[in-house]
């Protein structure tokens, strides 16, 4: 097949199951199915790389690592160096190359790597920023300044929520000449149910709570586990499934364990197929502290599942306070327990907010898709 003249690379340090990388895999995968020169720049972890190991467009760097580390500076350094290297190389080959980065550290080395490499167009997609409110001034400061300057650099930059292009729009200059707003795309049919497949859980069986999630301080976890505590304490019909992993499981295991949850809280580790698993919950349930716009939110409402979430990034976008969720301050978790069990114990309640008419057109992988190479022809342009 002739490539069409849009050559793109996709720039993320690692192909871990987050939506980022979701998003940066289908555009991947998506415009090379369409014909265009797309390229990945990646390192060789995570539970996503074996999906592009043999992909010849795909450059798995072992040196590209997600965590920042100033105590190894000169493996930090030979990433740089080996990036830069593999971005002339694409170069030669594609004159008019694009490089499109994706998460907070990629979007940094990435865009400094193009631009180093003579990479004229230089794309940085938004999921949630590095720098946010329940971060300490010291660690806050730095890690904005560097995005300031690195937005001097950057061509064009692509939200995910309205949420994130306000905070940009307030903190980067020239920031609202020089952005798109393009939902994060889902795999709809995966996860979609027809509303003639609707049911409402009985009073008589399991009501399951669930959560798609990374075991890290971002996420909150601890919230939603003392918030199911005193609903299952209320009423013994409640469970907790959460999909994922991550760096706090031993504390979150004897947290479980010592509050005599075990038979009742459920971790199923990352999973490759969520929607087998997500059919059977009756609620989604979050309390993270900072997001963009979590792509496992879309895919809930596709099951037309209420949503229950603290006030977080762009979620409020998605989740309509009393439509087709609940929206909780963040860190009341005594009131996100108190809507939990609101509508564990309502099955009118339960079935307006299943049922209520979600507009997610934007959140389909094609729409993404034809999205970005629309925006793409006009930079190149």
């Amino acid at each position: 097949m002739k490539q069409k003249r849009i050559p793109i690379v996709y720039i993320i340090t690692k192909l871990e199951l987050g939506g980022a990388q979701k998003v940066c895999l289908s555009l991947f995968n998506g415009l090379q199915k369409q014909g265009y020169a797309s390229h990945l720049i990646s390192g060789k972890e995570g539970a996503l790389a074996h999906t592009v190991h043999n992909n010849k467009q795909a450059i798995l760097l072992p040196s590209m690592q997600r965590e920042i580390s100033f105590f190894a500076l000169w493996a930090e350094c030979k990433n740089f160096i080996q990036l830069i290297r593999s971005l002339k190389k694409l170069k030669k080959q594609h004159p008019h190359l694009s490089a499109h980065t994706h998460s907070t550290k990629a979007g940094i080395i990435g865009r400094w790597a193009a631009w180093i490499a003579g990479i004229e167009t230089r794309i940085h997609t938004i999921h949630g920023y590095g720098f946010h409110e329940h971060q300490s001034w010291f660690a806050w400061t730095p890690i904005y300044c560097i995005e300031l300057i690195t937005s001097f650099i950057t061509t064009h930059f692509i939200c995910v929520s309205a949420h994130d292009a306000k905070i940009g729009m307030r903190l980067f200059p020239r920031f609202s000449r020089k952005h798109s707003i393009i939902r994060a795309g889902v795999d709809a049919e995966k996860f979609y149910t027809p509303a003639t497949r609707l049911t409402t859980p009985s009073t008589n069986q399991p009501f399951i709570f669930g959560t798609i999630s990374c075991f890290k301080p971002q996420k909150n976890l601890f919230d939603l586990l003392k918030a199911f505590k005193v609903v299952y304490r209320t009423d013994s019909r409640a469970r907790l499934e959460i999909i994922g992993d991550g760096a706090q499981r031993k504390q979150i295991e004897e947290w479980i364990t010592t509050h005599s949850l075990s038979h009742t809280i459920t971790l199923h580790g990352w999973q490759h197929a969520i929607a087998p698993i997500t059919k059977n919950w009756h609620t989604f349930a979050l309390s993270s502290l900072w997001e963009g716009l979590p792509c496992a939110v879309i895919e809930a409402r596709l099951q037309h599942l209420p949503i229950i979430s603290y006030q977080t990034g762009g979620i409020p976008e998605v989740v309509l306070n009393h439509k087709n969720g609940f929206i909780v301050d963040q860190g009341d978790w005594i009131m996100l327990a108190e809507r939990m069990k609101e509508i564990m114990q309502s099955q009118t309640l339960y079935k307006k907010m299943q049922q209520f008419p979600d507009q997610l057109e934007d959140f389909k992988n094609e729409q993404m898709i034809a999205q970005h190479i629309s925006l793409y022809k006009q930079l190149l342009s």
